[in-house]
């Protein structure tokens, strides 16, 4: 049976539809949503008496973000300001009365499906708690002593690290540290929204607007009033939105698309980048002074490689959270596998260790995960390889700074413009390599 939290329903004939459609119901009255099962992935909250409302604004901030709200409610009750906010901050769906069974058993269903593949993407990691007593490596407990320092300010904060190293998981450390706790957790990918909605998406939309505005939307800054915005990947934002984005960082202030008159929201800004943001600027791709507005503190998520005290620990919390998820009996780490797992260069980071460990739980038979259901023994010369491809980078990058110093007789300005970099670039990449005027 599938797990289904049901917030706010009191004795509701629904109760009986979704047992009988294979539904296991646990209930908030009776506080069984502290001990829900690990693959509970949806939530009905029904706000169909009004009076619920205080105790759905404390749940839905402690449910893991994984799990997908349902709101029933009243038709009338879309004029209410505070009901269509909660919806768009909160709601994956919502349903008018009457409740057709059939409508709703679809609407589950589909939440069900994509709650799961949500979860299959970032297990544990949205747990932060969770994840930090896995992680012992000494540069991991640095960043989180760093995280815990920055947390109750409000100064932005720019988190650079490869991709899929954990920069959302800081980001929500730094949000559930801070003042803005109990204040929503808004999440934004800039390299993933359609170039033509960026500016609806962020700052939102009046009805009308342009074709198919059918609505008013509220966009992320307003979503994330009194709590925090995270701008992942922010290196992707259009040029043209950037100016948009620096006015609301410097004033507070916003436009809506289609709307008259300044907004404001009182959001904290945490962005984060796998690009080279210097080399962006030089490139005429990002705002220096973004970039300054942005970058108040800066935080470094080190990649797995640099980090071998945590990838057994990482690997084995993983098998333990698959195995539960998916219902399985125990299984290990054989010898072999640990040690192909220790020997790999983790070139995807985490979120790879993520991928392959999941892939095996669920293909290796017995009670033992082998190297190779990691699929790791026949790639390890590929690992080797795109290594090798990075040092041969650096070296010619080292290479073209000597023969520019060289060239131009150690005049810092004359060999900046000869690579066509800013000074601040050339500074940072011969404290790089250890080269010097």
């Amino acid at each position: 049976m599938e797990p289904l939290l049901m917030a706010g329903f009191e004795c509701d004939e629904l109760s009986e539809v979704l047992s009988r459609l294979g539904y296991q119901l646990f209930h908030t009255k009776n506080k069984d949503y502290k001990t829900l099962p690990v693959n509970c992935h949806l939530c009905l909250v029904d706000l169909r008496c009004e009076s619920f409302m205080a105790e759905a604004n404390y749940l839905v901030r402690e449910l893991n973000s994984c799990v997908h709200v349902i709101v029933l409610i009243n038709k009338p009750q879309l004029d209410s300001d505070e009901i269509t906010t909660f919806i768009a901050q909160f709601a994956w769906d919502y349903c008018t009365s009457p409740i057709h069974p059939e409508r709703l058993e679809k609407c589950l269903g589909h939440g069900m499906g994509l709650a799961r593949l949500k979860r299959q993407c970032v297990p544990s990691l949205d747990n932060p708690s969770n994840h930090q007593r896995t992680c012992e490596s000494q540069v991991m407990q640095v960043l989180f002593h760093q995280v815990e320092r920055v947390a109750p300010t409000d100064i932005p904060v720019l988190i650079r690290g490869e991709s899929g190293t954990g920069k959302e998981l800081i980001a929500k450390k730094l949000h559930a540290l801070s003042s803005r706790s109990k204040g929503p957790f808004i999440a934004v990918n800039c390299g993933a929204m359609a170039a033509g909605l960026v500016q609806s998406e962020l700052f939102g939309h009046e009805k009308g607007a342009f074709t198919g505005a059918a609505h008013a939307h509220k966009g992320k800054i307003t979503q994330a009033h009194g709590g925090s915005l995270f701008l992942d990947e922010i290196g992707d934002l259009p040029l043209e939105l950037q100016v948009n984005l620096l006015r609301f960082l410097q004033e507070g202030m916003f436009d809506t698309v289609g709307g008259s008159g300044g907004k404001s929201a009182d959001v904290r800004i945490i962005a984060a980048t796998h690009v080279d943001l210097e080399q962006a600027i030089d490139d005429g791709e990002f705002r220096l002074d973004l970039f300054y507005r942005l970058n108040g503190i800066t935080l470094e998520t080190p990649p797995l490689r640099e980090r071998r005290d945590d990838i057994l620990p990482l690997a084995e919390e993983f098998i333990s959270t698959y195995l539960s998820e998916y219902e399985l009996p125990n299984k290990q780490l054989s010898a072999d596998a640990k040690q192909a797992v220790l020997n790999y260069s983790w070139p995807g980071n985490v979120r790879e260790l993520i991928n392959r460990i999941r892939r095996a739980v669920v293909l290796s038979d017995g009670g033992q995960i082998n190297a190779s259901n990691l699929e790791l023994t026949q790639k390890q010369d590929s690992a080797q390889n795109v290594m090798s491809l990075r040092r041969l980078k650096d070296d010619v990058e080292k290479q073209a700074i000597q023969s520019a110093i060289l060239v131009a007789g150690g005049q810092a300005e004359q060999v900046a413009s000869q690579l066509k970099i800013s000074r601040a670039t050339l500074y940072r990449l011969m404290d790089k390599h250890g080269l010097q005027l």
